[in-house]
């Protein structure tokens, strides 16, 4: 009796060992799929036109449920396979400058959220790429200047031209849309 306590014992040292990263990261991703799962109905709207006499009717679900599926069967399988994987945890090597840098890095996009709602994309924008640049060791600010600007106002005139996204605005956007257009 006393072999099989030790056994047991032993057991969950060696299953220990083999949890790592992925396994937790596989079950995450089986109860994603699960949350899936229960949240289609909710979400997905019946569609207003029904086309009837056609045999080409699919239900709105059907590929939400099939992303869902697909989930849960890679899910399970890197379940599977996280156990026979050899890893490492290298986040609790991490020196202080990454764990800095990327507390940092957090941070200025959480900032970034209200200031992009509030000044607008294009100034938002820009206000974080020279800051993000400035932070990550970029000291010709010229150029950075240049690039901060012009950066945001493409992507925003592409969003809101070529793909038709609406973006945060501010008067400065709003002005060169309504009065000209890009071809």
């Amino acid at each position: 009796m006393a072999d099989d306590v030790e056994n047991n014992g032993s057991g969950e040292a060696a299953l220990k060992r083999k949890v790592n990263f992925n396994t937790v990261a596989a079950v995450l991703f089986i109860m994603l799929s699960g949350v899936l799962f229960l949240l289609i109905p909710t979400q997905i709207d019946k569609p207003l036109i029904v086309i009837t006499g056609s045999q080409a009717n699919m239900p709105a679900e059907l590929f939400p449920q099939i992303v869902a599926t697909a989930f849960l069967i890679l899910g399970v399988w890197f379940f599977m396979k996280s156990f026979s994987l050899q890893q490492s945890n290298d986040l609790l090597a991490l020196d202080q400058e990454a764990i800095t840098n990327v507390t940092v890095t957090l941070v200025m996009m959480a900032i970034y959220v209200p200031l992009m709602v509030n000044l607008g994309f294009v100034v938002g924008s820009a206000i974080m790429m020279m800051a993000m640049s400035t932070y990550f060791g970029n000291r010709n600010f010229w150029l950075s200047g240049a690039v901060s600007i012009v950066l945001p106002m493409a992507m925003f005139f592409m969003f809101r031209r070529l793909l038709l996204v609406e973006l945060p605005p501010f008067p400065i956007d709003i002005f060169p849309l309504t009065n000209w257009s890009l071809i």
